[in-house]
């Protein structure tokens, strides 16, 4: 193995979904993020994060809604 190869850094990209729009995002690269019933949710930009916080359980599973 090469010195090169030794200092290489594995980067993982965890991709998830705005449960407003569905759009796919990278979690570190989130425009917000929401916590509700012990669940981070994650959003493409401020828009979703509000409509998000106003109404979160029009947009998550345990509202029986998807």
């Amino acid at each position: 193995m090469t010195k090169e190869e030794t200092n290489m850094k594995t980067t993982t990209i965890t991709t998830v979904k705005d449960p407003v729009c569905g759009m796919d995002i990278e979690a570190a690269a989130a425009a917000g993020k929401s916590d509700f019933n012990g669940q981070a949710y994650f959003f493409c930009g401020p828009t979703c994060k509000e409509k998000f916080d106003l109404h979160p359980e029009e947009f998550t599973a345990s509202s029986g809604k998807a």
